[in-house]
């Protein structure tokens, strides 16, 4: 729903995000037009889900702060890199949709979030899945505080019905 794209946007900004790094995708949509039409968030298009993470967290070694936004499957396509932020302590946001259980209306859904819950569960990468009544802007706020406090990376799952307008 626009209120959750909203207040992502919210959060992010809230928090300092200078940077959002994205692949384009249906259920992050708003969230990413949102990013795109607010001038103090600098918003670039990566070609692949690993490229972006690796541009965020250049961009935390200059002292910047940038979040990157993708489907759930790209985090599978991403484990080598995350892994090295992991091991250097080079944080990393990360929104992604899908991940949960609840609310995942195609079948084809389970190959994707069972490839990027493997990875963080793996890498133990924290991670979040995001609900109905949850307050997306707090739940960013204190996921960026984790990100930037600890030195580590994070992922908040975002379900698909939490973003489409009905």
């Amino acid at each position: 729903m626009e209120d959750v794209a909203a207040a992502l946007h919210a959060g992010l900004a809230a928090g300092g995000v200078e940077f959002a790094v994205y692949l384009p995708d249906s259920v992050t949509g708003g969230l990413t037009s949102r990013l795109e039409s607010d001038p103090a968030i600098t918003t670039m298009v990566c070609a692949r889900e690993d490229e972006g993470i690796g541009m965020a967290a250049g961009f935390f070694v200059a002292g910047r702060r940038a979040v990157v936004i993708m489907e759930c499957s790209g985090i599978g396509y991403a484990a080598l890199i995350l892994a090295r932020c992991q091991a250097q302590r080079t944080p990393v946001l990360i929104i992604a949709s899908h991940g949960g259980a609840i609310g995942e209306p195609h079948g084809s859904h389970t190959v994707p979030i069972a490839a990027a819950r493997g990875v963080v569960d793996g890498l133990r990468i924290e991670h979040f899945v995001l609900r109905a009544g949850d307050d997306p802007a707090e739940i960013v706020r204190l996921a960026l505080q984790t990100v930037y406090g600890q030195g580590t990376s994070l992922v908040l799952f975002l379900p698909p019905y939490l973003m489409v307008t009905r």
